[in-house]
């Protein structure tokens, strides 16, 4: 009986694709033109076992291709596909003795990988089911199946066919399935005290997903588990900042109040108290030369005394509200997505260092000025209306102000 010698192949395919044995890349010698056929072998392995339609190949693989004879042409791509792979070692002209198997019976494509072969989204996938059944018994053997899974989740399912719509499923269902069992064990080490190690965790986690506010509550709970209360508040603004740019997302009420408990850490015991820290701690680093910028719930609180204060006195602070629209009507979202930070900058720069800014929604900006005649709006409209037009700079650009006086009867807040 002949040995069999096939060395053993690791399939990558979360990230970016490769084929490897021994560590060392099989594809790295391959030119452009094998473009297609690497697309083909991806293709086989994401439905690997499935019985698989000529027309249905063609038509996910390549449905804009017009050719007047679509099978022949795939039957091309299939022979020089089983060529590559017999040049690469992984598959001689006996496909039973290589790593993988390509047979075509009854009018149906089958590929199937052999035990020599490993692949790295399956092997993931028993790993989290490991996990998951010793998450209960066992913790620590859970955290440590967790984290071997992990290592193999680089980057999303054939991450560089971003655009290719037979890959979005697979994609779709082992990002759920990364993303669930990272809560899992971000919760593990939460109850171990590991807090060192959920830090480690969620920091890996951002190379690949920088944008699951849930990873970012846990991250700030480690930090401040380790009191370090100045990370966590430089890191609560940078990723606040960051999910309003990049998604327009506004923090949520967890993320709010995982906020305020660093800020209460930060404060002092009485029987510490050093009213000179106070002072210091409640004065801004920096005061700049603008006006102040915060998010709802602070201008909302700004808003409410300032209606407190006109239950003795009649107010003279107003609320005034932006919104910006084109001769046609509404802005394009995707216009918008530019134009709102411009406004915003030229807000905190033509109002005074008092006055308070906040974006309410994807279209408004509210703003509150305090000490204010009545007379003086139309000139702070003109100032803020000019900057606007200056940093703008379209004809058919629209910009709406409006104002409301503060009292205690008004709640539009």
């Amino acid at each position: 009986m002949k040995e069999n010698t096939v060395p053993n192949l690791k399939i990558i395919t979360l990230g970016s694709f490769d084929l490897q044995i021994g560590g060392k890349s099989l594809l790295s010698g391959l030119n452009k033109r094998s473009y297609k056929i690497l697309e083909l072998l991806k293709f086989f392995i994401t439905f690997k076992d499935q019985k698989l339609l000529s027309e249905t190949i063609m038509e996910k693989l390549w449905p804009d291709n017009d050719l007047q004879d679509p099978k022949n042409a795939l039957r091309t791509q299939i022979y020089r596909l089983r060529k590559m792979l017999t040049k690469l070692g992984i598959m001689e002209g006996n496909e039973a003795c290589g790593t993988c198997r390509l047979t075509f019976e009854s009018g149906y494509y089958v590929f199937s990988l052999l035990d020599n072969s490993v692949l790295d989204c399956d092997l993931f996938c028993e790993l989290i089911n490991q996990a998951n059944e010793l998450k209960d018994s066992d913790p620590s053997r859970a955290i440590s199946c967790y984290r071997q899974a992990f290592q193999l989740y680089r980057g999303e399912y054939l991450s560089e066919n971003l655009y290719s719509e037979w890959v979005i499923p697979a994609r779709n269902r082992y990002h759920r399935l990364y993303f669930k069992a990272l809560l899992q064990q971000l919760e593990l080490l939460k109850k171990e005290e590991d807090y060192r190690g959920m830090i480690e965790t969620c920091e890996d986690s951002f190379q690949i997903d920088p944008y699951e506010e849930a990873v970012h509550v846990y991250y700030l709970e480690a930090l401040l588990q380790l009191n370090q209360v100045k990370q966590a508040t430089s890191h609560y603004k940078y990723i606040t900042a960051k999910l309003y740019q990049e998604l327009g997302i506004k923090p949520s009420p967890i993320l709010r109040e995982v906020y305020r408990q660093i800020r209460q850490s930060s404060v002092q015991t009485n029987d510490d108290m050093d009213y000179v820290d106070i002072i210091r701690r409640l004065k801004e680093e920096d005061l700049p030369e603008q006006a102040f910028y915060c998010e709802i719930e602070e201008f909302k609180a700004i808003y409410n005394l300032e209606r407190r204060k006109s239950t003795r006195n009649p107010s003279n602070s107003f609320l005034g509200i932006i919104t910006c629209e084109t001769e046609r009507g509404q802005i394009d979202p995707r216009e918008l997505k530019n134009i709102m930070p411009k406004i915003k900058n030229v807000l905190l720069r033509s109002l005074r260092k008092g006055d308070a800014v906040t974006q309410w929604s994807n279209e408004i900006f509210m703003f509150i000025v305090s000490n204010t005649a009545q007379e003086n709006l139309s000139k702070i409209s003109r100032r803020i209306e000019n900057n606007i037009n200056r940093e703008i700079d379209r004809d058919d650009f629209v910009v709406k102000i409006r104002y409301e006086a503060i009292g205690e009867k008004l709640a539009l807040l």
